[in-house]
């Protein structure tokens, strides 16, 4: 699915997020999330990796991460409505992982909504494994966190 994305939407483009990108990134978290990220707080993510999917006209999604001591994190990935379902979001993930290997990380972790079915399936599929909950994590509206486990095959 994202070969044949890439095929049709020419010029499709995942790189580092620069700071000119942040207004955009801050759109899309108001579009998608109930509790988005401040401006501030993006900004306060360039000391983490952001990356960034766009068609060269706009921001289509980005994923954020970050690497410490061997494992990394992701904290949010995040897709525009009308381009979901194009392989844009497992084509961000799967480059997060590259550069969180990249990085050293031996693992990554996440948490995820217990009710984000769509979420959980991208996750499943790019082989990460649930690994606990947090009960009650999530407010606005309320929900569990599963977290969630890659192995990392760095060499």
């Amino acid at each position: 699915m994202i070969k044949k994305y890439a095929e049709e939407k020419v010029g499709l483009e995942i790189r580092k997020a620069r700071e000119g990108d942040i207004s955009g990134i801050a759109a899309l978290e108001r579009e998608c999330f109930s509790d988005p990220w401040s401006e501030e707080s993006l900004c306060d993510t360039f000391g983490t990796l952001t990356l960034i999917a766009t068609d060269g006209s706009s921001l289509l999604g980005y994923i954020v991460t970050r690497c410490l001591a061997g494992e990394a994190e992701l904290f949010r990935i995040c897709v525009k409505s009308e381009a979901r379902r194009q392989g844009i979001g497992r084509l961000l993930l799967e480059r997060g992982l590259e550069a969180a290997a990249a990085d050293g990380a031996e693992k990554m972790f996440l948490e995820v909504r217990s009710h984000n079915s769509p979420a959980r399936a991208l996750y499943a599929g790019v082989g990460f494994k649930e690994a606990g909950l947090r009960k009650n994590y999530y407010s606005e509206p309320e929900d569990d966190a599963i977290i969630m486990l890659r192995e990392i095959n760095c060499r």
